[in-house]
């Protein structure tokens, strides 16, 4: 199980008011969603010749693409799918992780929101085609997104500055700095206790 600001897996708080007219938005079924068709799109890429796909892959993952290859964000991809449905330990990720999943997400939203409003109530049938509020999305579920952070301004803050801020994820320099992860980069690091409150 992947571990958000938010419980992703305790459906109590899909009707909580402070949701607005986001209660109805599963967080899980958005990401589960999401990862799937992710599962597509790499196999679609890797029929294309190399520039093409190239091309494309920059443009569906804009953040993502800047430190990994397509063969390595699909790896993500399948781990992060893997994580999620894996309902025997909770495991936690970092700046590569959330930066992959939030240009995941992002495309989900924008197809949704192209969508005319009865297609938009076959992708997410509970949203009965109302809009996504991503950033809202954002503010409930991720820690933050400083792995969208400029370079320069990251680089240019004292140690300080970073820790009063929270920018204190070992992997956000490479991401902000575009360096491609290494191994124990790519992998989550796992528990079994909950890391949510009864």
């Amino acid at each position: 199980m992947l571990i958000f600001k938010k419980n992703i897996y305790d459906i109590s708080n899909d009707s909580n008011p402070e949701n607005g007219i986001q209660q109805y938005l599963d967080p899980y079924d958005f990401i589960f969603k999401s990862l799937t068709t992710d599962r597509e799109i790499f196999n679609g890429l890797e029929q294309l010749p190399q520039q093409e796909s190239q091309s494309h892959f920059k443009t569906l993952f804009p953040h993502a693409s800047r430190f990994g290859s397509v063969s390595l964000l699909k790896i993500f991809s399948q781990s992060l799918l893997e994580g999620l449905v894996n309902k025997s330990r909770w495991y936690s990720m970092n700046a590569y992780h959330m930066t992959y999943l939030f240009d995941s997400l992002h495309g989900s939203y924008e197809e949704y929101s192209y969508l005319e409003p009865e297609e938009r109530k076959e992708m997410f049938p509970n949203l009965k085609g109302e809009i996504i509020d991503f950033d809202h999305f954002l503010d409930n579920y991720f820690f933050g997104t400083a792995f969208l952070m400029n370079a320069e301004r990251y680089n240019n803050m004292s140690a300080e500055e970073k820790k009063r801020l929270n920018l204190t994820d070992p992997c956000l320099f490479g991401v902000v700095n575009r360096l491609i992860p290494d191994g124990e980069e790519t992998q989550f690091k796992t528990s079994v206790e909950t890391p949510y409150s009864p």
